[in-house]
């Protein structure tokens, strides 16, 4: 554990959780700070279908903030080579990512609510979304306030699996373990300092996910993030849930 951090554990069915308290608030100035939303799946046995894609594009396209994805990049072996077709001509596979453009608008305010900074409600903006699908495991990237720290390596019959080399696509997790053969999940503990417990939507996260939709901010930080990171779009976290066919959990980043 970092200097500073006193750690307690809470129980999971698939992680090993500590809360870190003792570490001082974040300052309120924000200058320079960048912003990411994260849906993903909250069960380790959870598995894309060969529709997820096209049904959360359509969740999208309803809340005007993507309609056809500009890229879409094969994850498998994190080899990221751009891929040829349709949202709902793409199998997942081990992995894949569909990049959206980012958009601007009131549609970004009927998602994430005001903005923190002053500025007029058309102004407000997304840089990007990107829907990551696949069966690979994918262990969240840490960020200030939140620290996942992989435990161990999923297993195939007691023995570990060797986790993919490559670069993670835009650090949109750390790294990433097939899961053909696997009887276990990768173990994480997750980290939480006290600066960053207010804001926490979840009681328990694995810290480890098959399917992620982000939705990055960028400087345009919502002003949901002083507080809970949870979007004040209720309606579009279910909608992204039925089209998961599975419950989700909100994870903020801040990078």
């Amino acid at each position: 554990m970092p200097c500073g951090w006193t750690a307690y554990p809470y129980s999971n069915a698939s992680s090993y959780h500590t809360i870190a308290i003792g570490l001082s608030n974040r300052e309120s100035d924000a200058v320079g700070v960048e912003y990411r939303h994260f849906l993903v799946d909250s069960d380790t046995a959870w598995h894309p279908q060969s529709d997820t894609a096209a049904r959360v594009e359509a969740v999208l396209r309803i809340g005007s903030l993507g309609d056809r994805p500009k890229q879409i990049v094969n994850l498998a072996d994190e080899c990221n080579d751009e891929i040829e077709g349709a949202t709902e001509s793409i199998v997942p596979g081990a992995g894949v990512a569909f990049v959206y453009t980012g958009t601007q608008g009131l549609q970004v305010q009927r998602l994430a609510g005001p903005c923190l900074y002053d500025i007029d409600p058309t102004e407000g903006y997304t840089m990007s979304t990107i829907l990551v699908l696949g069966s690979d495991y994918r262990v969240q990237a840490s960020c200030e306030g939140l620290y996942f720290e992989l435990v161990a390596a999923p297993t195939g019959n007691g023995r570990p699996i060797r986790a993919n080399d490559g670069t993670p696509l835009a650090r949109l997790f750390d790294t990433s373990f097939p899961s053909i053969g696997a009887t276990s999940p990768p173990v994480v503990r997750v980290h939480v300092a006290d600066l960053a417990r207010p804001n926490l939507a979840w009681t328990a996260y694995a810290g480890v996910w098959r399917g992620a939709l982000v939705v990055d901010f960028d400087k345009c930080l919502p002003a949901f993030v002083e507080a809970v990171h949870a979007l004040p779009a209720k309606d579009f976290v279910a909608q992204v849930s039925k089209a998961f066919r599975g419950p989700v959990v909100e994870v903020g980043e801040f990078y």
